[in-house]
């Protein structure tokens, strides 16, 4: 009969050949995400185009893996949806503004990130009196 000293010791081997092994063979294949913070996600109303509303949107460090970009209105009714597959995005967006409308979101997703920036929309119309002498 083996004693306990021997089977100790050839358990701790093998546990550690084991553990040794283990990291050596998953700790070569675990990917490097790149982290995406807020300051590199960029998007501001530009102004009016008519009857279009302007929007710069710029994005920077994306995962290679792809993004995709969405813009949506107050009732989730999908505007535009783009897949990005670069890892930075500069564009200028037109969306055609209605009085119905409250409220724009864009929604920046992909596998390390998830931001969504929102912007409310308010028509105001306003009178003006003038009054000259003639």
């Amino acid at each position: 009969m083996k004693s306990y000293k021997t089977i100790f010791s050839k358990l701790a081997i093998v546990a550690l050949f084991l553990f040794s092994a283990g990291n050596f063979l998953f700790g070569q294949t675990q990917p490097i995400y790149a982290t995406t913070t807020s300051e590199d996600i960029k998007i501001k109303f530009a102004g009016l185009d008519g009857e279009m509303l302007v929007f710069e949107v710029e994005l920077q460090n994306l995962p290679v893996k792809g993004t995709s970009l969405s813009i949506s209105d107050d009732q989730n009714n999908i505007l535009f949806e783009e897949r990005i597959l670069k890892t930075s995005h500069t564009c200028r967006y037109k969306i055609a503004g209605t009085t119905n409308m409250g409220m724009i979101t864009f929604k920046v997703s992909g596998k390390t990130i998830l931001v969504n920036q929102s912007f409310t929309i308010n028509y105001k119309i306003e009178e003006r009196l003038e009054v000259k002498k003639v």
